[in-house]
């Protein structure tokens, strides 16, 4: 098995994308070795593969362990998802007879659907991937449901190699802490929304669980009023007024000598209250070793 790890961002990036990777995988790297994970990164475009060490592998239950880190990466920012994955050669019939030996008893008397997906060159196209995996399953006691199924079964082909799964974790984005420079965050909300926009982050309200989120990098502690913060150092300060509480800082800004940035002035894609179980959220993921 490997933890199949897709990122977004970075490939927008034009001649940059091979920093913002390299910042990646550093990231992922160190939540590996401080958390206890032992294994390899590999790189291709667009993907990143974590194969776990032979040792650890004998150690635990392996399908479990790379479950555990593949819920544990989701977390890293730049990731946009990942997915512990079954590795087997690019052949439609090894594909299907792998994914019945997976899968089989998993959808016996239960609706299924098979998403494929497929890059580089094959004598087979991903609709042909679909249906002889299905027609396998089906055979093994699976119902057909394209639309609304019990259980999924996805199969990526890529160059030589094919990879089974059945579980996404859905990451955050983003861009990888370390890609842009050190701001300042006035609470722990902000700091989230600078890391994932690629920043170190200096934050005035301590939280433990920032230390996680941002990989392991630096974070300092430090005591800032707003006033004094916007005519700091920093080449940016973030904090998470609302825009009802803008009016209580309007002129405070004025002399504002920097960027200052105030992510939550609209929910509509996160709001506080969610941010703050996000924030805590990874404290039920992270290893103990």
């Amino acid at each position: 098995m490997v933890v199949l790890i897709r990122y977004g961002e970075l490939s927008l990036k034009g001649q940059l994308r091979k920093k913002f990777e390299n910042t990646l995988v550093s990231n992922i790297r160190s939540v590996m070795r401080v958390e206890g994970f032992e294994g390899r990164v590999e790189r291709e475009w667009g993907r990143l593969y974590v194969i776990m060490s032979e040792l650890q592998r004998e150690e635990k239950e392996a399908e479990e362990v790379e479950k555990k880190l593949a819920k544990r990466l989701s977390f890293v920012f730049g990731v946009v998802s990942t997915s512990p994955a079954f590795v087997c050669r690019a052949d439609m019939e090894e594909i299907a007879k792998r994914a019945e030996e997976l899968f089989g008893e998993r959808v016996k008397d239960r609706t299924f659907a098979v998403r494929a997906r497929r890059s580089g060159e094959h004598p087979f196209t991903s609709v042909d991937v679909a249906k002889r995996v299905g027609e396998k399953l089906r055979r093994a006691g699976g119902i057909v449901d394209l639309k609304e199924p019990e259980f999924e079964v996805y199969v990526e082909v890529r160059g030589d190699r094919a990879y089974l799964f059945s579980d996404i974790f859905r990451g955050f984005g983003g861009l990888p802490v370390g890609t842009q420079g050190r701001v300042l965050a006035m609470d722990s909300l902000s700091a989230w929304f600078a890391m994932r926009r690629g920043c170190d982050v200096d934050c005035v309200e301590r939280c433990e669980e920032l230390l996680a989120w941002a990989c392991y990098r630096k974070v300092n502690f430090v005591s800032f009023d707003f006033e004094k913060a916007i005519k700091s150092d920093y080449p940016a300060v973030f904090c998470s007024y609302a825009m009802e509480e803008l009016k209580e800082v309007l002129e405070t800004l004025k002399e504002r000598e920097m960027p200052v940035m105030f992510p939550l002035i609209s929910e509509e894609v996160y709001s506080r209250e969610e941010i703050k179980k996000i924030l805590k959220s990874i404290s039920n993921y992270i290893s103990q070793g």
